[in-house]
């Protein structure tokens, strides 16, 4: 089996690769959906309210809060996710060592964050020009072009994700394109 992470900053288009990858009848790992699932477990609710206390309220997390605090305060988004990756990491390891098939695809944006780097077989990076992110944030989240610029000022750089990937992909919204260059790099991997 062969492990393959999606990486790649907000905004890039990783879940639009994902898709693709899926359709072509793959198993992709959203990393995303796993961290949302924890804001439905009990106990790391209570790990997060002693991070946020002013973000949760009788078990119920207040998500804009935390988000609006982890853009203006690094030590809190620091602690957010060193907890998060841990039990992300977790769920993820234990999600590919219960697969069976021939590749496994993981969207990961945080991937050096959480020390997966290694795990993986190989990493794709994907990355769009500065512009259409910015543009995709705002339309996506209705947020201002401030914050959009604030978001993607917090995370890695293309450069550095770049740099520990194996693969990198543009997509800045030619979605024939990218399907094709998708259907390209799983072959090479099957081989």
């Amino acid at each position: 089996m062969k492990k393959i992470a999606i990486t790649g900053g907000i905004a890039s288009g990783k879940s639009a690769v994902c898709k693709i990858i899926e359709d072509a009848g793959y198993y992709v790992i959203y990393t995303d959906k796993l961290n949302k699932e924890l804001l439905n477990d009990a106990g790391y609710i209570k790990k997060l309210q002693t991070i946020f206390p002013e973000a949760v309220n009788c078990g119920v997390v207040n998500k804009s809060l935390i988000r609006s605090t982890i853009l203006e305060n690094d030590k809190k988004r620091f602690a957010l996710n060193s907890l998060a990756h841990a039990e992300i990491t977790l769920k993820v390891e234990k999600l590919i060592n219960n697969f069976n098939g021939e590749l496994i695809f993981c969207e990961i944006p945080l991937i050096v964050e959480s020390n997966m780097v290694d795990f993986f077989d190989e990493i794709w990076c994907v990355v769009a020009d500065f512009e259409t992110k910015i543009s995709r944030i705002m339309k996506r989240d209705a947020a201002s072009k401030c914050d959009a610029e604030k978001i993607i000022a917090t995370q890695k750089k293309d450069s550095e994700l770049i740099s520990i990937s194996d693969r990198v992909i543009k997509n800045n919204g030619d979605l024939n394109k990218l399907k094709e260059e998708i259907s390209e790099l799983i072959c090479t991997m099957k081989k």
